[in-house]
């Protein structure tokens, strides 16, 4: 298992949680049911390989989502060994978490423990298709791929000479060279007539680089190819 422990969600900030959970719902995305580790104002939802985490407040920015068990001592040997902590969060009367960035400052949270229940049923494939993994976009493909190596992750050359697979147990991320747009993508792989049932449920897309590009409530790039 990677260092920075499983893979858990990608996190969002939405600070109108009804509207965000709505469109999610619309591409045909599952909600989970949620755990009472956070306050009101957290849901996730799934298109059965990637989970999304929809936080009203305490979340300013995009994050990958980590449970590490024992956090605050992993916390500590993080920090003996070099590692700059964004934030920690830890003690008996809380929910321990903690904070990092990768080179280019990408945030990455860990968790004690998971914020909503698995279950083995498999939903079904929304509208969108299912997602195989997550792009990344970064200043830096080498820096960034050393930091997701160092912490356990395997990197795998892609046909793309500017791109590179990152993979640990739970998650795929694509790490693309960007010098315009940086952030976290969503790469969906639909079939059939999806586009007339996303107009059918007012979605809408538009022409990007091949693909097809939807914007979420969040501000999250979803193509659709």
């Amino acid at each position: 298992m990677s260092t920075l422990g499983q893979f858990l969600e990608l996190s969002l900030p939405a600070p109108d949680l009804a509207a965000s959970l709505d469109f999610w719902q619309r591409l045909g995305l599952a909600e989970v049911r949620v755990n009472d580790i956070r306050p009101a104002g957290y849901a996730a939802v799934t298109d059965g390989q990637v989970v999304i985490g929809l936080y009203a407040t305490g979340l300013d920015e995009p994050a990958l989502t980590f449970v590490k068990p024992d956090l605050a001592r992993h916390a500590r040997a993080l920090v003996d060994a070099g590692t700059e902590l964004e934030f920690l969060k830890a003690g008996d009367d809380q929910f321990n978490e903690a904070g990092l960035r990768t080179p280019d400052g990408h945030l990455v949270l860990l968790l004690e423990a998971p914020t909503f229940s698995v279950t083995d049923d498999d939903p079904p494939a929304p509208v969108i298709g299912r997602c195989p993994g997550l792009a990344l976009a970064t200043g830096s493909v080498a820096e960034t791929r050393s930091f997701f190596e160092s912490a356990g992750f395997l990197g795998v050359e892609d046909e793309d000479d500017d791109a590179v697979l990152v993979t640990a147990e739970g998650i795929s991320l694509m790490l693309r060279s960007a010098a315009g747009h940086r952030g976290v993508e969503l790469h969906f792989e639909p079939a059939g007539p999806w586009r007339e049932q996303l107009e059918a449920r007012g979605i809408a897309t538009r022409p990007h680089a091949g693909t097809r590009l939807v914007t979420s409530p969040e501000g999250l790039r979803l193509l659709l190819k």
